[in-house]
């Protein structure tokens, strides 16, 4: 172990961007297409001028260009190793000083940025040596950043309060009509004019927004422009949207404890970071349903934001993760998603909320050694493992009620009894009698509707019955999901060219 710092000859430096998920979706529904677009590629740009900045700064103060590089910057988050010098260390923590004093002017809090460093050296066979001592894995290095993140985190804008307390706590006098951004809510003087041109109205509109928000209208209007300038209507196709949220499971942990050296999480990274950000456009461009019904908020580092119609970001959803079971499976990486189904007149902030809770839920799936790896979608979560079966039964269900005239009703007959069966759980837990009577109904009702249907009915039926339905509570909540699904399904199928 080293006597102190200076015996370590490199600098590993992070940066965080706290907030991100609250400045995408603070936004109200005026102009929420392009608004979102252009946030997105904002942050990106944001933190990648930051980290090239940072590099910059550490090359100006002395450091050597060969032993300065960056070895991630995506997501929000960014990964630098330079020299340990006392220069470039001052310089590097002048430059967050700056940073985040800049971030504060534009955004009034919704935004703030943490940063670290940690000298180390690097032993031939992948160890570190810190401060704390030696390691077998370089993943000590984002063990000790990441936990001065999280410090920061709860220390948010400290050293901007306290060089001006009054400025911020005392009254600000206002006029009669103060300046509120039309996007955020913000109140500021320093609001700006911004002209569009509402849909189905030939007459522009003047609002007030703030210049950081103009400059990511006009950005994501120009990228709008690019992706055919939809509208989330428009994505829809006259039918519900569907917002989808998806993260990698556990990568953080993946980090601290996975890699040998930096050189293979440079690897990795470098494979992670082409993945969402380049990989997830081209498989939407080379599919033509999810090129002319979804579009990509936002992708980076190991996250994505995609809005379209309902059942095609489904489809969308199941192809990410069939790609990332196929790209990362050597690696053990799994990804899990929620989506929220709604009209595509509801307020995007709320749907990205709803979709953030559904995520939430997949993240927390459990079922036998299955741990997250899951989607949660129509209120149910299921694993990625179950999903063929799920989509299988919905197909049988669709295919059955569209071209053998077989009643809608058992769908509904499907949903009921699982209803009943998941409310048991909740009675349990209450200490509440249960209700057992699905257990006799559903064969009986079943028994009846397959009687003197035709054959492929009377298979199919029965097929639940004798080996879907009875006794196992998860076959049941698959199936009433398959049965929600092909609900939906055919009441778009019937009512395709009409509006909802």
């Amino acid at each position: 172990m080293p006597e102190n710092q200076e015996q370590l000859q490199k600098l590993f430096v992070g940066g965080d961007l706290s907030g991100i998920q609250n400045f995408l979706y603070n936004i109200s529904s005026k102009r929420a297409a392009v608004s979102l677009k252009g946030r997105s590629y904002y942050l990106s740009e944001l933190m990648s001028k930051a980290s090239e900045e940072v590099r910059s700064v550490a090359l100006a103060a002395g450091a050597s260009s060969a032993e300065t590089e960056t070895i991630y910057s995506s997501g929000g988050k960014f990964y630098i190793i330079t020299e340990n010098t006392p220069q470039v260390k001052q310089a590097i923590t002048e430059w967050a000083k700056k940073f985040k004093r800049k971030l504060w002017e534009d955004h009034f809090g919704l935004l703030a940025f943490n940063f670290a460093f940690t000298p180390f050296n690097e032993t031939p066979d992948g160890k570190v040596n810190t401060i704390k001592g030696d390691s077998e894995k370089c993943g000590e290095l984002w063990r000790i950043v990441n936990a001065e993140f999280a410090k920061q985190k709860n220390r948010k804008f400290e050293d901007i309060i306290r060089a001006d307390f009054d400025g911020h706590f005392c009254p600000i006098p206002i006029g009669d009509s103060p300046k509120v951004c039309a996007i955020t809510g913000v109140e500021s003087e320093k609001c700006v004019e911004y002209k569009y041109c509402p849909p189905n109205e030939k007459e522009p509109v003047t609002m007030l927004v703030l210049p950081s928000v103009k400059e990511q209208i006009e950005e994501g209007e120009k990228l709008n422009r690019q992706d055919e300038g939809k509208s989330f209507e428009e994505y829809a196709g006259d039918t519900y949207l569907g917002v989808l949220r998806m993260d990698v499971d556990g990568l953080g942990k993946r980090f601290i404890t996975g890699f040998k050296s930096i050189e293979k999480y440079k690897v990795f990274s470098k494979r992670l970071v082409d993945f969402f950000e380049n990989e997830v456009k081209q498989i939407r461009k080379n599919k033509s349903e999810f090129y002319n019904f979804t579009n990509i908020i936002y992708a980076g580092g190991d996250d994505l934001f995609i809005v379209g119609r309902w059942d095609i970001i489904i489809d969308f959803a199941k192809r990410i993760h069939d790609e990332v079971e196929s790209r990362f499976k050597e690696d053990g990486i799994t990804i899990s998603g929620g989506i929220t189904i709604m009209k595509p007149k509801f307020p995007i902030a709320k749907a990205a909320e709803q979709a953030g809770e559904a995520e939430d839920e997949a993240k927390h799936f459990k079922m036998g050694d299955t741990e997250k790896n899951a989607i949660h979608f129509l209120g149910t979560t299921i694993s990625w493992n179950e999903y063929d079966y799920v989509c299988c039964k919905k197909e049988e269900f669709v295919d059955l009620i569209n071209n053998h005239n077989m009643s809608k009703s058992i769908l509904h007959k499907v949903m009921l009894y699982n209803f009943i069966a998941q409310r048991n759980e909740e009675l349990q837990k209450q200490g509440k009698p249960q209700d057992f009577s699905y257990l006799w109904h559903a064969p009986y009702y079943l028994t009846r509707f397959a009687d003197k249907k035709p054959q492929e009915i009377m298979d199919f039926v029965r097929n639940l019955r004798d080996k879907e339905l009875t006794g196992d509570k998860r076959k049941l909540q698959l199936v009433a999901l398959a049965a929600r699904w092909a609900e939906l399904t055919i009441r778009e199928k019937k009512n395709e060219n009409e509006p909802l």
